[in-house]
Parts: C-alpha cells; structure tokens; sequence
C-alpha cells in the first residue's frame, strides 16, 4: 500500500460498525492500560460497551445522531471510527450544533487516538476529514477545543486553523481549568 507521510492511504472515517471490532476490542485494551487525563466521552462509551459485547451501542449512537432520548445538555451528534487500512485507529465527534457550555469546553469537534498510534499524523488526518463532514452539514466553522496542558492536541488544532482559516478564540477558564479554543473554518 503506497505510503504518505507515514499513514496509509486508506485512512477514512467511518460510522461505527461491527466488522472493525477485532480492532477496537485491541484499541480498548490499550486504552485501559494507558488511560488518558484528556479522554473522551465517546471512547469511555466504546469501552462501556466492550462489556456487553457492543449490544446497545450501535443503536444508542444511532438514536443521539438522530436527536433521539438525549440527555439533558446534550446535542445531536455523529460519531465517527477513523480507520486505517480497516483497522480502528479512534473515535470522532461532531456535534451539530453548540450549546453554551459546548461554546466553553467540548466544542463542535472531540476527538481521541488509540495510544499505539498516537504522534504519527493520524489526529490530523481525522480532523481534517471531520472538519469535511461538519461543511457537508452547513457549519461553516467549527470550534475544536482542548485543555490546556493537552499541549499534542492544541498542536493539532493550531495546524488545522493554520491551514484552513480562522482564528484563537480566547481561552475558556473555570477554577483550575484552562481550555484553549480554535475556530476553523471547514472550507479550504
């Protein structure tokens, strides 16, 4: 398979589905062994439903996509497998639309890599390939927020603001948190 940058040319985002799981289930079992102080919410649910062997999992993502039975606070959102060559490398979000609190920390776009592939690109690719859907849905730029000591997440970020268009928000702090914000235009 011809090479680019370091990543497969068949990297891809993709909805959810079975046939990844042999991936995913070796995916989880490093996200346990090296859990993340920046996880998110969408893996700790994929690694929840390792537990009953992904019974409800599927439908339940189908249901938030579709604005069924969300929780309070919650919005309608897609997840999203990015795969390389079939093999699950993480997990995306796009939120289609932002609440207040998504304004502050959560952002359009939440996004996490498996730790055997993380700094080789593959947080880049997705977010580009994500900020592909969220134009396809009518949002013409999405914020991606981060923590501020997520210092690899920012970086990405930063490039996609670089390459895309738009701008640093100001920083987001509550308490001891700071989050950085980066709006990104999803039209190159």
């Amino acid at each position: 398979m011809k090479k680019r940058r370091g990543l497969a040319m068949a990297v891809k985002l993709v909805k959810p589905d079975r046939k990844y799981l042999p991936s995913v289930y070796e995916a989880v079992a490093e996200y346990r062994a090296t859990p993340s102080k920046f996880g998110i919410h969408i893996v700790q649910k994929m690694i929840a439903a390792t537990e009953n062997d992904f019974a409800d999992y599927f439908q339940n993502i189908a249901d938030e996509e579709a604005g069924i039975g969300l929780k309070p606070g919650y919005v309608t959102h897609t997840v999203y497998w990015l795969v390389d060559d079939n093999q699950y490398v993480g997990s995306f979000a796009l939120r289609h639309a932002l609440t207040p609190s998504l304004g502050n920390i959560g952002g359009h776009i939440a996004y996490e890599i498996r730790p055997s592939r993380r700094r080789q690109g593959y947080a880049s690719k997705g977010l580009r390939l994500c900020l592909d859907e969220a134009h396809k849905r009518g949002i013409e730029q999405a914020l991606v927020t981060c923590n501020a000591e997520n210092i690899a997440s920012y970086g990405v970020m930063h490039k996609a603001m670089t390459a895309y268009g738009g701008f640093e928000d100001s920083e987001y702090k509550k308490d001891e948190l700071v989050e950085k914000r980066v709006w990104i235009k999803t039209n190159r």
